[in-house]
């Protein structure tokens, strides 16, 4: 990470750090993982285990991918995925990785599009203005949402590649939006005789009451993960991730 051009290593205080700048207007940046750690990290990996999986963020939002597969190409035994995600949804993959792995599972990258296609990912922001500086969304677009109180709903495309779902004016619009596509990812749940698990990032804590009333619609505990430093960087404290994912 990047504050008014000072590097930061990730730390259990950087999001803070982050947030801090922010509410000052300073220059909030982020960055590839250094290459020598990264070096050092998969190395270490590659002669203490048999099998190493790496799970990256989308390739399309991040260069991380790219320099994880180059350094993993010199390790017979270090494979790479893009998980064409980012967030929560990242953590729902891992967590499928990790239960099928204990059951002896090789992992590969359909397994990766697998995990990710049983899940429903949604981002609601409620000021765009980190979106406009990281380039997100144009500056036009800010200003008119800023004026017209329009609300993006987010995801990640199949691709890895940010999408809007809907625009909605208002926030109890955003809530009513996300009702309903839980309620299709329900519906198609049941048809597979699946339960699901709900995910969430909050920016702020008064979002997690909305949360909680989602899941309880489902009688489903919800599990809440720290938004993270390059989330909170692009998007700011001003909305939420929720993940509707198929029950493992």
């Amino acid at each position: 990470m990047f504050i008014n051009g000072e590097e930061l290593d990730d730390s259990d205080d950087i999001t803070d750090k982050i947030l801090d700048a922010i509410e000052k207007g300073e220059k909030v940046e982020t960055s590839l993982p250094r290459v020598d750690v990264v070096e050092k990290t998969f190395h270490e990996l590659h002669k203490n285990y048999d099998v190493v999986y790496v799970l990256s963020i989308s390739s399309l939002l991040s260069g991380t991918y790219n320099l994880f597969y180059t350094i993993a190409n010199k390790y017979e035994n270090v494979f790479v995925f893009d998980s064409k995600s980012v967030s929560i949804q990242n953590t729902y993959i891992l967590e499928r990785m990790l239960k099928d792995i204990e059951l002896g599972k090789k992992i590969d990258e359909d397994d990766i599009i697998s995990y990710r296609d049983d899940t429903l990912f949604l981002v609601a922001v409620f000021d765009v203005t980190q979106l406009q500086k990281s380039g997100r969304i144009g500056k036009i677009t800010s200003v008119f949402g800023k004026m017209l109180h329009i609300k993006p709903i987010l995801t990640i495309a199949r691709d890895g590649e940010v999408q809007l779902v809907q625009k909605a004016i208002g926030v109890n619009k955003v809530k009513e939006v996300i009702k309903e596509k839980a309620k299709e990812f329900v519906e198609k749940a049941k048809k597979k005789e699946k339960g699901i698990r709900i995910y969430a990032a909050v920016g702020k804590e008064d979002y997690k009451d909305f949360i909680y009333e989602v899941a309880q619609l489902y009688d489903v505990k919800p599990y809440f993960v720290d938004i993270g430093p390059a989330v909170t960087t692009h998007v700011g404290k001003e909305g939420f991730g929720i993940l509707f994912g198929l029950d493992f």
